[in-house]
């Protein structure tokens, strides 16, 4: 059997990254459109428990809300750390390309980090510590300012139920505390793992080794 020439080798590798970067980029636009429909899901839900708990005999439903709240911006922040992992591998598959066809393109990662963020800015999900008043560090602080307010009222409206519920109900008490320490937890391991990035440096070493052609040159300039 005929070994392939280095002209083929090179179309079929070409060809292989072209695939690998359609797969990156829908895997991007896909997981992107999760995250928005998984927002609008849960604020309307929590919204809706919210009304409901105004009705007496379904006022201890509004307990849940400090609790579900935390558990949105987990999932949600999972959800983007699956857009976070698409653009990382996206962009050194385009800079594998650049560097085998000698050129800038595909350069939608440069675009990508001087409109939206750039992946190397410190960041707490969208929140670019860098640039916080880029478009999407003010919609990020904006999520994260109605969440806070939609936690306050169920707190304030919890508290106000438990109150008027009878001695029987001992263990009423704890549940804000609980979901305080709830609540805390979960945005303080959201705040250090986004802050620290233990699994995208993890993810850029391999992306190194699996891309050595990738030229730093194709790297985006910062500004």
């Amino acid at each position: 059997m005929a070994t392939p020439s280095q002209a083929e080798q090179d179309r079929l590798t070409v060809e292989q990254l072209d695939q690998q970067l359609r797969r990156m980029r829908g895997m991007l636009v896909g997981y992107s459109r999760l995250f928005f429909m998984h927002m609008r899901v849960y604020t309307l839900a929590t919204l809706a428990i919210l009304v409901a708990s105004l009705w007496e005999p379904l006022g201890g439903a509004v307990l849940i809300v400090p609790f579900l709240v935390p558990f949105v911006f987990l999932e949600a922040s999972y959800l983007f750390w699956y857009t976070v992992f698409a653009r990382r591998h996206a962009e050194w598959v385009e800079r594998a390309l650049a560097a085998r066809i000698g050129t800038g393109v595909p350069a939608a990662h440069r675009l990508e980090a001087a409109f939206f963020y750039d992946p190397d800015d410190p960041a707490i999900s969208a929140l670019d510590l860098r640039r916080p008043t880029s478009h999407m560090s003010a919609a990020t602080i904006g999520y994260s300012a109605g969440a806070g307010l939609i936690w306050i009222a169920a707190m304030v409206m919890g508290i106000d139920w438990i109150n008027r519920q009878s001695d029987a109900l001992a263990l009423l008490p704890w549940v804000p505390a609980l979901a305080v320490l709830w609540t805390a937890a979960i945005a303080g391991y959201l705040v250090w793992t986004w802050l620290r990035r233990p699994d995208e440096r993890r993810l850029v070493k391999e992306l190194e080794s699996v891309y050595p052609v990738a030229r730093e040159s194709d790297r985006p300039a910062r500004s």
